[in-house]
């Protein structure tokens, strides 16, 4: 595969679906190199990406490497499914929902849809240590969104869905 600009890949909304299931269902196998689920899990948001992401998108995917500017946030995508170990991607389960379900703060999700890109990678990589510790899986297809999108008009609309998944799905507290 080339390192070429040109020769890399910039998804269309059609195949951001189907490369994230892949993603997720490669991780989960349990033949997958453990050094390299390791190597993923270890990575932090600001650091390059290690050689097991590489490896992962080129050899175990076969697809041409993400456009530049978005390696990083596939990077942050493929170290959060590592960290969260199979079953992380549930189709059909938003991240509004799962987050609503497992109680985290109304706060820290304002502060993630609010957030610039490097923040909200930060933030990000915290919400799935947040939710690995809870057991939660959701839609990583919503985390895809999330961390690609770069238009403003198309971000709030992402950002709209997900709190009202959120809001939908909160325990309502009954008031005496």
């Amino acid at each position: 595969m080339s390192s070429d600009p040109a020769h890399q890949q910039r998804l269309t909304d059609s195949e951001l679906p189907v490369l994230i299931s892949r993603m997720a269902a490669q991780l989960a196998t349990p033949h997958y190199p453990s050094a390299d689920r390791a190597a993923l899990k270890r990575h932090a948001p600001g650091q390059p990406p290690p050689l097991a992401f590489y490896r992962l998108w080129l050899r175990h995917l076969g697809v041409d490497l993400p456009a530049e500017g978005q390696t990083a946030a596939w990077a942050l995508l493929a170290s959060g499914l590592a960290s969260m170990g199979g079953g992380a991607h549930r189709q059909g389960r938003g991240l509004g929902r799962a987050l609503a379900e497992s109680d985290y703060s109304e706060a820290r999700l304002e502060r993630l849809l609010a957030a610039d890109d490097d923040t909200c990678e930060r933030l990000f990589a915290s919400l799935v240590r947040f939710l690995a510790a809870k057991g939660e899986s959701f839609d990583w297809l919503d985390a895809g969104r999330l961390l690609l999108t770069r238009a403003p008009d198309a971000r709030e609309t992402l950002h709209r869905r997900i709190a009202a998944d959120f809001y939908r799905h909160l325990p309502r507290q009954d008031k005496d």
